[in-house]
């Protein structure tokens, strides 16, 4: 494998600022992705960092129940579809942080490996000031299977022997970008979040409070019940089940 450390900022499309929420409340796995998917479609870029009110395993827009559940198996998990892509991710153990940009008019964002490449670049500046020694892996690692953690790709972040330590997963909605990404394996000292947050952009407003913005609680528990805990959403088809003719 072969590594590099070079932070690749994308010309023209940087925030100036953004906006850093330390969510005070552990979540369901299903609160989770709604708030991450409220704040994507905010006019303001943010970095959210937050934690699960129980065990939980998550896995990408098409992956399975049964499939996540046959990897990290357990009675009292919950397991959660992202709305982003990657692979099956245990969250019983790390620390969990999400990245949006905003829809801008006129504005396109770079391709999704270089956003990629761009956000961990500042996270592992973030972690290398916190004393974890990584560096950002060039290539994709020998494919080991659905499990996040036995695949690492292009721009994870990794240690010297290549175990990986961060890696995530993106979406883009019309001009919005969704980036969930997941720090394990290490144990960066306090203050990473505002270390990432002031490698993103140059200025940072801290966001204090139960909710990011007013009303944002009844928002989540409106798109639990619309998407996140619907039938279609949890089927293991992704509401992709063709209809059977009589």
């Amino acid at each position: 494998m072969s590594f590099e450390m070079q932070q690749d900022k994308p010309d023209g499309v940087l925030p100036q600022s953004i906006r850093l929420w330390c969510d005070p409340i552990p979540r369901s796995g299903y609160e989770n992705m709604a708030a991450d998917e409220l704040l994507s479609r905010r006019p303001e870029a943010w970095l959210r960092i937050y934690g699960w009110a129980k065990p939980a395993v998550s896995f990408g827009y098409f992956d399975s129940t049964p499939v996540a559940a046959s990897i990290f198996p357990g009675d009292d998990i919950e397991y959660i579809r992202r709305w982003t892509g990657g692979g099956i991710v245990d969250h019983r153990k790390g620390y969990t942080y999400t990245v949006t940009l905003p829809a801008q008019e006129g504005v396109m964002y770079p391709p999704a490996d270089r956003l990629y490449k761009w956000i961990h670049g500042a996270l592992a500046e973030a972690l290398k000031a916190c004393g974890v020694e990584c560096t950002l892996l060039v290539e994709d690692a020998p494919d080991g299977g659905r499990a996040c953690w036995a695949s690492p790709v292009a721009s994870d972040i990794v240690d010297a022997a290549g175990n990986k330590l961060a890696g995530a997963g993106q979406r883009r909605y019309r001009g919005a970008v969704l980036h969930q990404g997941l720090i394990q394996e290490c144990e960066p000292a306090e203050g990473w979040p505002q270390l990432l947050a002031r490698a993103l952009a140059p200025h940072v407003d801290i966001v204090v409070g139960d909710e990011p913005y007013p009303g944002f609680a009844d928002d989540v528990q409106e798109l639990c019940r619309t998407k996140y805990c619907t039938a279609e959403w949890n089927d293991e088809t992704h509401g992709r089940r063709r209809p059977t003719c009589s």
